[in-house]
């Protein structure tokens, strides 16, 4: 048991890391064209920022995943790294679709997996809204010709 939590906690540990290193993109980089572009072309430029910052918390989510199958192969769970990514997905979602069970040693890696799947889709989720937040703001605000 001591085994698969602390293999689930240096996993969580790296999606944590891989989603705050990708937050802090979209900080730097994300939300300042983001603004940039909301004000020259308010609706597309709000749908162009929004489905940057989807695509790049899909990547963020898929590369998650990745390492999850990763640490399922390293721990000798599976042999082929597609069933472990395939495997990986349906527990990082929370789907469960239970058409592949772990090893008793290795069964409390799923639900550990799914408990971190649903923390870092939240706080995916988190930063969308706070790109959301972002555009709309710039949206409200006067321009500097508006006299406002």
């Amino acid at each position: 048991m001591w085994p698969a939590i602390l293999t689930a906690g240096v996993v969580s540990l790296a999606n944590l890391t891989l989603l705050a290193l990708a937050s802090a993109g979209f900080v730097r980089h994300l939300l300042p064209a983001a603004r940039r572009v909301a004000v020259r072309a308010p609706f597309w430029g709000a749908a162009a920022a929004l489905g940057a910052a989807l695509v790049a918390l899909l990547a963020t989510s898929l590369a998650q995943i990745a390492l999850w199958a990763a640490a399922f192969v390293l721990a000798g769970e599976f042999s082929d790294f597609e069933e472990a990514y395939y495997h990986s997905a349906v527990n990082f979602t929370t789907l469960g679709y239970g058409d592949i069970v772990m090893s008793r040693r290795c069964r409390l890696l799923g639900p550990l997996e799914a408990a971190n799947g649903s923390l870092m889709l939240g706080l995916s989720s988190a930063m969308l809204f706070t790109v959301l937040g972002n555009v709309a703001d710039t949206r409200r605000q006067p321009s500097a010709g508006d006299g406002g």
